[in-house]
């Protein structure tokens, strides 16, 4: 447990350090949450939907009000893939406490951006997030970046098998690449976890039409990324 603790702080460091996040400004939020370590049990996550008896889940994160929640199974906490779990679910800890939350493309690119720059093996997360946008753009019909906007054609594709956390990922790299973090942020403030209108505020903070935006990001990973 201490270990996992210590973990977990490490990568609250690394998250904080990345979005400037002033350890004296923080502290009070940080007081307010707690790190719950779950050993794996299939019958609740079964009940909760979270897995089926024929697609176990060998790790599963997940953070909210009461804090980072992780559960495993026969699996070390140092393990390569808990200490990059660890990491995306952190970045929802912080960037909710101290920008806000907007529909799930969004919030799960900032986490999935952030693995491409901090997690394990980064260099191969940053090449997996450039080819499921190719992949993604060349199955889905055009206009997928506004329909992903919505927070249940996000999850229903995430269900069908769908890369689109890693879309979300490269999208998010995109903003920042062109438009900077100063641009991502205020989006996040002008939205909400439920907002039915982020392509609208994407586009007013952006100034161009998300479709546009779209075409731009295919030939930017056609490019390279």
């Amino acid at each position: 447990m201490q270990h996992l603790l210590e973990i977990a702080d490490q990568q609250h460091q690394r998250v904080r350090a990345v979005l400037n996040i002033s350890p004296v400004t923080s502290k009070d939020k940080e007081r307010q949450r707690r790190v719950n370590v779950w050993l794996y049990s299939p019958q609740p996550l079964e009940q909760a939907g979270l897995v089926s008896p024929d697609k176990p889940s060998m790790f599963y994160g997940t953070v909210n009000a009461a804090g980072l929640h992780l559960i495993t199974r026969e699996m070390a906490w140092d393990d390569l893939m808990v200490l990059d779990r660890v990491l995306h679910e952190a970045v929802h800890f912080w960037w909710c406490d101290q920008v806000g939350e907007a529909p799930s493309l969004l919030n799960e690119g900032v986490a999935a951006y952030f693995e491409r720059i901090l997690a394990t093996h980064s260099a191969e997360r940053q090449k997996e997030l450039i080819h499921s946008w190719r992949e993604y753009a060349v199955s889905a019909k055009p206009g997928f970046l506004r329909r992903l906007c919505k927070n249940e054609t996000f999850w229903s594709e995430d269900a069908a098998g769908k890369p689109v956390y890693e879309v979300g990922g490269q999208f998010v790299s995109f903003l920042l690449d062109r438009h900077g973090l100063p641009s991502v942020r205020q989006i996040f403030l002008k939205s909400h976890f439920d907002d039915p209108h982020l392509a609208e505020r994407i586009e007013e903070v952006i100034g161009e039409s998300i479709d546009s935006l779209e075409q731009q990001i295919t030939r930017w990973c056609l490019a390279g990324g």
